[in-house]
Parts: structure tokens; sequence; C-alpha cells
């Protein structure tokens, strides 16, 4: 009897564990770029290619120039993850939210997680708070103790939660939005956002990549609800 009531019990507890376990699913297989295409191009030979199992963004590969974007929309709640490190006097993004159609390229509608090498003094970004790794781009400031890796990998987290944007760099929140708030919508008023009415309005549809200045690379690209 005791040992049935023990299985019983283990059975419950599998099924409770099983519930509560967030589902996870990988968005880069780390053999080609199965599930996403060039923004406003569809599949078509870019500057996007996979290294040695790292999906890569060189602007001195052969190819269209562009930015990444997901074949699939996310119209849930979610948290998005990745690793991430960025070579010399790079400049790159992750954007959350991104209309395809309606506009020419995705920081017209997605709201950016920055991406950056801190130690390019001459790139454009730099010094700027709200440019830094990290940054809800061009709105908030990255605190001053988070940490970032110059020269290996960096973890990015980012949370979309009913209508609230919640970023992460190496473990340490670096950003958190409401975009239902009337805050938010008189920052992007007084932003140069202003000009794209759909930019920042939903945190669901697509996710996208980057590519603007130097090389960068990501792994481990994940998407859990």
């Amino acid at each position: 009897m005791k040992q049935l009531l023990f299985v019983a019990f283990a059975f419950l507890t599998s099924c409770m564990s099983s519930e509560e376990a967030p589902l996870e699913t990988a968005l880069f297989n780390g053999e080609n770029l199965n599930g996403w295409h060039l923004f406003g191009e569809g599949d078509v030979p870019s500057i996007w290619f996979v290294e040695d199992g790292l999906l890569t963004c060189d602007p001195a590969h052969e190819g269209t120039f562009g930015d990444l974007v997901t074949s699939t929309r996310f119209d849930e709640d979610f948290t998005f993850t990745c690793d991430w490190k960025v070579g010399a006097g790079g400049n790159s993004g992750i954007f959350i939210g991104v209309v395809e159609k309606e506009w020419a390229a995705p920081w017209m509608s997605g709201v950016e997680y920055q991406i950056l090498d801190h130690s390019d003094s001459l790139n454009h970004n730099y010094n700027d708070p709200k440019r830094m790794s990290g940054a809800l781009y061009g709105f908030q400031e990255v605190p001053q103790h988070v940490p970032y890796h110059q020269d290996g990998w960096n973890h990015t987290r980012i949370e979309v939660k009913n209508n609230e944007l919640i970023y992460f760099l190496n473990g340490v929140q670096t950003a958190k939005v409401d975009v239902s708030s009337k805050q938010w919508t008189t920052m992007v008023q007084e932003s140069k956002f202003r000009e794209y009415p759909d930019f920042g309005k939903r945190l669901y549809g697509r996710i996208a990549l980057q590519a603007w200045k130097g090389r960068v690379q990501f792994k481990n690209l994940k998407i859990s609800y």
C-alpha cells in the first residue's frame, strides 16, 4: 500500500510540475535560418548566416543588407532570451512588437533593446546611458551597476506581460515600461518616433534582430510562455 501511495504521489507531483513549467521553444536551430527571413525581403541571401553554429550578422558578408525578423508572430505574453556578443564598433539591437508589411524597417514599429560595443569611443551611441547595451533605446537610462562582458557573451532576457515590457542584461533589470500608460504615450510623442503611429503601440507581433554597424553573433535564442 505504501508503495502504491508513493507512486500516486509521484505521478501527481510530475503532473503539477509539468503544468507549472514554461513552454520553451528554440528560435534558432544552429544550422540554418529556418524560421527567420530578411525584413521586407523574404528568404533571400543576406549578411545574416550561420557560422560555427552561431547566428551571425556581418556587413562584410556577401548578400543583401537588412534586419532579420521571425517568420512567426507572437500574440500572447512571452519571455525572449538569447546570448550575444558584438565585434569592434558593433551596433545592433532586438525589436519587440514588429509590424512588417506596413513599414520599411523594424524600428518604425518595434521597441528596441540596444546592443552595443562599449569600447568604441567613436560610436555615436557611446556614453549615452539611454543607448547603451540593455537600454530601452532612446527612452530609459541603463543603471550604472549593470554587468557587461566586453570580450565575451552577454545574456538578454525580455519579458512581455500584458502591456508591460521588461529588459534584463546579464541578470540585472535595465528597463521597464507600460506601453498602455500616459507616461509612455508622452515619451513617444516627445521623441523622433512620434512620426510613426504604430511605434510602441503593441508588444505582440514579430521579433527582429538589427543589422546596423559591425559584426554581431547570437546563440540560444528561445521563447517561452
